[in-house]
């Protein structure tokens, strides 16, 4: 069954440290009890923080040897108010003198479409009998505050569930992403998409099933403090604290190598096919590009791999 405005995926899942296996338990709690959070050390972390190349600023300029510029704008895939209520001035201004707006995936009907059908299983399988009774009943309570059905989750597919719930209930409003897309249309601007649709949905359900629900399990027992933590992103993101992002995103975790084919699948992987497709845009001059804040910083991060093929990345906001 479709869902309106899917397109915003969850951009941090943190898995907590436990040994014991869901499917050994059959109590909420006992399965849970093992996905507790744990501190961190704040001087390893700060000595992480000090190491993280291109670890603040949101708006970059891209110069290109041929003396083509771009500009490439780290977005949050979020309706909160406090970041779609306006756009800072040299956004704005970078926007308005780009001809070419492009984002990961066009937030249009026909995506939204595509997403809502991607997110259901068309063979045998259902959600209740992958997760067990104790994890689909507080699922199943969970997931009509965010607009879907009852009898629309059975064949939900965990990536799909975890990409719902790992994020406050949806609001009226568009999303960061959306309100750059009207704007280009307004300004009769050229639209693209940096990925298709089909490209993410694939990116998506490549993740082992296991790993699928390895990470909802997590994401149903820690749901409320997932929630508060979007919060805490939302501040880094305001206060254009991409190693604040990158740290977040590398709080300690319940499997590590769950984490680590998570990241490597939807950051890395993901990035690598981004710059070279920037890469190839940059043969065109005036063009602004409108990806996730989490792909921009660190080793991996487009700005780094940009640079390293040779383009002149310069921090504007």
């Amino acid at each position: 069954m479709p869902v309106k405005n899917t397109i915003i995926l969850a951009s941090v899942f943190i898995f907590y440290s436990g040994t014991m296996s869901s499917t050994e338990l059959t109590n909420l709690a006992d399965i849970c009890a093992s996905y507790q959070s744990i501190e961190e050390d704040p001087e390893i972390k700060q000595k992480t923080r000090d190491s993280i190349p291109y670890g603040e600023g949101l708006l970059w300029k891209i110069e290109a040897k041929n003396g083509n510029s771009g500009y490439l704008f780290g977005t949050m895939h979020s309706q909160d108010r406090l970041i779609t209520t306006s756009l800072p001035p040299p956004v704005n201004l970078a926007i308005h003198t780009s001809r070419i707006i492009m984002l990961e995936v066009i937030p249009d009907q026909q995506s939204n479409h595509a997403f809502s059908e991607a997110m259901y299983f068309n063979n045998d399988k259902e959600l209740q009998s992958l997760l067990g009774d104790p994890l689909w009943t507080e699922l199943a309570r969970i997931l009509p505050e965010y607009g879907l059905p009852h009898e629309a989750i059975h064949k939900l597919k965990p990536w799909a569930a975890f990409s719902l719930i790992g994020r406050p209930k949806p609001i009226r409003g568009p999303t960061l992403d959306m309100i750059i897309y009207s704007k280009a249309l307004q300004g009769n601007k050229e639209a693209r998409s940096l990925e298709t649709m089909k490209e993410l949905v694939n990116q998506l359900d490549g993740i082992p099933l296991d790993d699928q629900l390895e990470i909802l399990t997590d994401t149903i027992c820690n749901h409320k403090q997932i929630i508060r933590d979007t919060r805490t992103l939302r501040d880094l993101y305001i206060a254009r604290d991409l190693a604040g992002i990158v740290l977040f995103n590398q709080s300690p975790h319940h499997d590590e190598n769950v984490y680590q084919r998570y990241i490597k699948r939807m950051v890395y992987d993901r990035n690598l096919r981004m710059a070279d497709r920037i890469e190839e845009l940059m043969t065109e001059d005036g063009v602004f590009v409108a990806v996730g804040a989490s792909h921009l910083p660190d080793k991996k991060g487009l700005l780094q791999l940009l640079s390293k093929r040779g383009y002149s990345v310069t921090q504007i906001y």
